[in-house]
């Protein structure tokens, strides 16, 4: 096993006058999870610090999307929405994952009386289906949307934004009333979006070419544009996007990943790219602990999923990197290919997606070839590798029950591993077919609030089922259409708990 600890600065392109070194030094003197300005976080001193340079600098903030990223990531954090993970025993709701910051929404009303529903997108058509997940039943459908709807993010409790991966614009659909509401026109196709719920902004990185919309989703209008308007074609493991997940770190400032170029880039709201980190293939999507895991100071630490290359001989894994003022920095790199590189083939080997263990401590990769990878985020070494199916990539956990399940795009079965031991478990057969041509499985799954049941798509069967935790038994629903992606809407009163 092999780990590199790096400390290879990004190229920072240039950028407008940083932020006055008081206010950024007061700031850093106050590195905790919380917002700067809470009393039981710094002392009296640090406080009365924190307020002058406040302000003798309230025109430096005024205009601070345009100045010191890593200070706003600490004062100004974006909000995504997660407030479900903000208690360390799993919170009102249980916990949810981090990375589904678009995919669970926790609303209570429509105007059906349905409590729990489940969004996805059909890739074949123009619909998108929504499902009563209590009943197991379709509910409607959402037509007439763009082609190619591949899933649909929620932003915010009142609508949700269908990803038409094979037009230049988004549908907006109604959560209330479940309807389609009218199109968003774009200058790219869509890829994936991220919503801030301080803002109210949602980012859509581009499909077709490495840019990122940012929309007003209570105008359902573009405000700005930001990337080139280049038809751009990556080449590496993971597909031809030309982007990754983008990413709101502060009220101010996001991520885009372009994945031809393959760079993580920084850029603030007004349309500055103040870094860019070189990567070694195209990134995936970038991640952090769940939020009440978090040390001090953490919030500046990112990881990044290394997608690979098969035909370079470019093995899959991950970076961390974290943000010094306005440049990216990267501090650490394993790569999944050296934990067995007698055993493991490199040219079969791609990861998709990297989840966090509940306990902020180890995070689960998937790889192509059919192995789940377990990393230890403090040492940056591979702790076990648990044989799981082919195409392995999202990981679901369930704390309450100590166990995570598995998603496997090219097998018929979903794998369940014990979290404790980072062992498998056993085998759930949810597809009737399965092949590298195709998802057997869906990126979206759900759990139900009180972690009796988890739901998901056999997407190429056009299926929605759901899996009883107690007694491992699989219900199918046909629903038609290929259920590749989508989200979740919970009730919110905690209904179901």
């Amino acid at each position: 096993m092999k780990t590199s600890n790096l400390q290879n600065k990004a190229v920072k392109p240039d950028s407008p006058n940083q932020q006055p070194d008081k206010l950024r030094l007061a700031i850093a003197l106050c590195l905790s999870g919380v917002l700067v300005m809470s009393v039981s976080a710094c002392n009296d001193e640090t406080v009365n610090e924190i307020t002058d340079a406040l302000a003798e600098n309230a025109e430096a903030l005024s205009i601070s999307n345009t100045t010191d990223a890593e200070a706003l990531l600490i004062s100004n954090p974006a909000d995504l929405a997660q407030q479900q993970t903000a208690h360390k025993h799993h919170g009102h709701f249980g916990y949810r994952q981090p990375g589904y910051v678009n995919q669970d929404a926790y609303i209570s009303e429509n105007i059906f009386g349905v409590d729990n529903l489940a969004y996805y997108g059909d890739w074949d058509s123009n619909r998108v289906y929504i499902i009563d997940v209590d009943n197991m039943t379709l509910l409607t459908s959402v037509e007439g949307t763009g082609d190619g709807p591949y899933g649909i993010d929620q932003q915010g409790a009142n609508k949700a934004y269908a990803l038409t991966r094979r037009t230049e614009s988004l549908t907006v659909v109604d959560n209330y009333t479940l309807d389609n509401k009218g199109l968003i026109e774009l200058q790219h196709k869509p890829r994936s979006t991220n919503f801030n719920a301080n803002t109210l902004l949602s980012l859509v990185s581009g499909g077709d070419k490495a840019m990122t919309s940012i929309i007003r989703t209570d105008m359902d209008k573009v405000t700005k544009v930001v990337g080139e308007n280049v038809l751009t074609t990556p080449h590496d493991f993971g597909g031809s996007l030309s982007t990754g997940h983008p990413l709101w770190i502060s009220d101010h400032h996001f991520f885009m990943l372009d994945r031809a170029s393959r760079q993580i880039q920084l850029w603030n709201r007004e349309g500055t790219m103040l870094s860019v980190l070189h990567t070694p293939t195209s990134i995936h999507h970038i991640f952090q602990p769940p939020a009440s895991t978090m040390a001090a100071g953490e919030q500046n630490v990112f990881y990044a999923v290394i997608e690979g290359n098969q035909g370079e001989q470019v093995s899959p894994g991950l970076i961390r990197f974290s943000i010094n003022r306005n440049a990216l920095e990267q501090t650490a790199q394993v790569n999944l290919h050296d934990y067995d590189p007698v055993n493991l083939d490199i040219n079969t080997m791609g990861a998709h997606h990297a989840d966090f263990h509940p306990d902020g401590e180890f995070i689960y990769i998937g790889s192509a070839e059919g192995h789940t990878f377990v990393i230890n985020k403090n040492t940056m070494g591979i702790e076990a590798m648990i044989d799981t199916g082919a195409g392995a990539g999202h990981t679901t956990f369930l704390p309450m029950r100590n166990q995570a399940i598995i998603t496997n795009h090219n097998a018929t079965y979903m794998t369940v591993i014990d979290t404790l031991s980072h062992q498998f478990v056993r085998n759930v057969e949810v597809a009737t077919s399965a092949s590298p041509d195709y998802k057997s499985q869906a990126h979206t799954s759900g759990v139900s609030l009180d972690m009796e049941y988890f739901y998901s798509t056999a997407s190429h069967d056009g299926v929605f089922f759901r899996i009883d935790l107690d007694t491992w038994q699989v219900d199918k629903t046909y629903i038609g259409g290929n259920l590749l992606m989508g989200s979740f809407i919970w009730n919110g009163e905690g209904v179901n708990m």
